[in-house]
């Protein structure tokens, strides 16, 4: 099977022994396994030569985007990993339609570059952005630190290029942003982590890019609170929160023990914490104004 993995897609893409080492983790370390190998192909014709490969062999094959999940979702013994990194372009950014066409492989950081460059924001974000790509958030429909404003990654996809497990190629690639033909089987793939199909490409929404935020930690008193708040900010900004973080008594004490060089915000911990961020196309906007008190 390898050797003609390798006759399909070169030698150097296929990784074996000490060179898969970077694939055989879990990024906590907490999962580890070891892969029949990790193939590296360069496009859709590819992918889908490796799929049929697979049938035809009898071989697991567990897709693998950057690598950044925390629970085993990548585990792989005894399976073809299948890296779909080199697959990295950006096909094309059409701003007047406010979409972009993209690789699985593209990081999502270099996504919001590319979006920046034209006064546009792919407004999914979260921690692991430098190493997360394009088809492993949609695989797994991310949610990230902006879902109140935007939605999980399902919102943010038009369309998606998919290789079936017998090398099929379905293109779903619309970029209509007001389609209701037929059954939506891009939603099927999105969020199915590689079990109906292997993402290969992607037809993104883009916003425009917020150029003010604000941002600022608050306590309060309760739960009932921190949701009279977020109502209140979501009305009195046209719902530009982009996002309303709530950190319980519980994790602020956790977060104390484990960090205590960091200072907490209010001298004491009080029951409720939540970290809010607005953003806006105008300054003024994401500021709101004075509001009448919420009951917490």
């Amino acid at each position: 099977m390898l050797d003609r993995l390798r006759s399909l897609i070169g030698a150097e893409n296929v990784l074996t022994g000490a060179d898969m080492a970077p694939w055989c983790r879990e990024w906590t370390g907490h999962y580890r396994w070891t892969p029949l190998a990790v193939a590296r192909p360069a496009n859709t014709a590819e992918v889908a030569a490796i799929l049929r490969l697979a049938g035809e062999t009898g071989t697991k094959v567990v897709p693998v985007g950057g690598n950044t999940g925390l629970n085993g979702g990548t585990y792989a013994e005894g399976a073809l990993m299948l890296s779909l990194a080199r697959m990295n372009r950006i096909r094309e950014i059409r701003p007047a339609a406010r979409v972009a066409v993209v690789e699985a492989g593209l990081i999502l950081e270099a996504m919001h570059a590319a979006a920046a460059e034209h006064g546009l924001a792919f407004p999914l974000t979260f921690g692991a952005k430098g190493s997360a790509t394009i088809g492993g958030v949609i695989s797994t429909n991310a949610g990230g630190s902006n879902v109140l404003r935007y939605g999980t990654t399902r919102a943010l996809v038009l369309g998606v290029e998919v290789v079936l497990a017998d090398g099929q190629v379905m293109d779903l690639m619309g970029a209509l942003h007001k389609d209701n033909t037929g059954y939506s089987l891009r939603d099927l793939v999105i969020g199915a982590e590689g079990t109906l199909g292997i993402i290969t490409a992607a037809v993104l929404k883009l916003v425009p890019a917020p150029r003010a935020y604000a941002t600022a930690t608050l306590a309060l008193s309760s739960l009932d609170g921190a949701l009279a708040l977020l109502n209140r900010l979501q009305a009195e900004t046209g719902g530009a929160v982009e996002a309303y973080e709530f950190m319980p008594a519980a994790y602020m004490a956790r977060l104390a023990r484990h960090r205590p060089d960091l200072r907490q915000p209010f001298g004491e911990i009080h029951p409720v914490t939540v970290l809010v961020e607005v953003g806006a196309t105008a300054p003024r906007d994401a500021t709101p104004g004075p509001m009448a008190p919420c009951r917490s």
